[in-house]
């Protein structure tokens, strides 16, 4: 990578690591709140309803936090998610049914009812030691293995990027930012992948930070190429390579 790529690169990620960040992005919510249990869960759903036109995920995201009022942990506790969503598959946004939300919150619901916070929950689930192929995945998708293959917010793949649970991650993970949270010092900034989505791939296929496919395209988004350009960005940012993704987000997004 040539030394003005890099310098290029840092600009960008400190124009758009900002509160004005925050506006237009679903990241917003989860500083609605104080408590640390609350912050995660409201986190954690819009991180996983982070897909589509922004305007429409905010929405979304905000009518099940108005319903959930001042405690979106305690409203799924008490099982309150059961009468906003009604059992059938008709959609709650986009493919999403209200099944399958269903599904998410009764998962979450579980989680919270094993541990007081899901960072505690994922914090153990971490660090298990299972067999050699369970203990190679990454947290992400010991995560999505979690929630049912009928729940499709979530990945079921190996191949599939994990974009929204890495989004997730890196909110609760990296620190001194004035978009993420920095709640979680357990686990190392260096080991986050980037949230891959149509932006950022576009704008490092755009930089040459990750081929085109044979035809000029960009290519796919997959687990892979998280590992590959976040290997990248470590040469950028080498202590947290995830600040990459405010430069290749922000450029993309206001590049339209």
């Amino acid at each position: 990578m040539t030394k003005g790529l890099k310098e290029k690169l840092i600009l960008l990620a400190e124009k758009y690591e900002t509160p004005e960040f925050l506006k237009a992005d679903p990241s917003q919510f989860m500083h609605n709140y104080s408590n640390e249990t609350d912050i995660e869960t409201a986190a954690f759903i819009s991180a996983n309803l982070a897909f589509g036109r922004r305007d429409q995920i905010l929405k979304h995201i905000q009518l099940i936090l108005n319903e959930a009022k001042a405690s979106p942990s305690q409203w799924i506790l008490n099982s309150e998610y059961k009468n906003f969503f009604p059992k059938n598959n008709k959609s709650f946004y986009r493919m999403y049914s209200n099944n399958s939300m269903l599904i998410f919150f009764d998962t979450i619901k579980n989680i919270l009812t094993q541990e007081k916070t899901l960072g505690t929950f994922f914090k153990k689930l971490n660090s298990e030691k299972n067999d050699a192929q369970t203990q190679s995945l990454h947290l992400c998708q010991k995560i999505a293995g979690l929630f049912s293959i009928d729940c499709n917010l979530i990945p079921h793949t190996n191949e599939s990027a994990c974009k929204k649970i890495n989004l997730f991650l890196r909110w609760m993970v990296r620190n001194n930012s004035s978009v993420d949270m920095g709640l979680w010092s357990w686990y190392k900034k260096t080991d986050l992948l980037l949230p891959l989505d149509t932006h950022v791939m576009a704008q490092a296929t755009e930089l040459k930070l990750l081929p085109a496919t044979s035809s000029g395209k960009v290519q796919s988004a997959s687990f892979k190429k998280a590992i590959a350009l976040t290997q990248i960005m470590k040469e950028v940012f080498p202590d947290d390579p995830v600040k990459g993704d405010f430069a290749l987000f922000g450029l993309g997004v206001n590049s339209k």
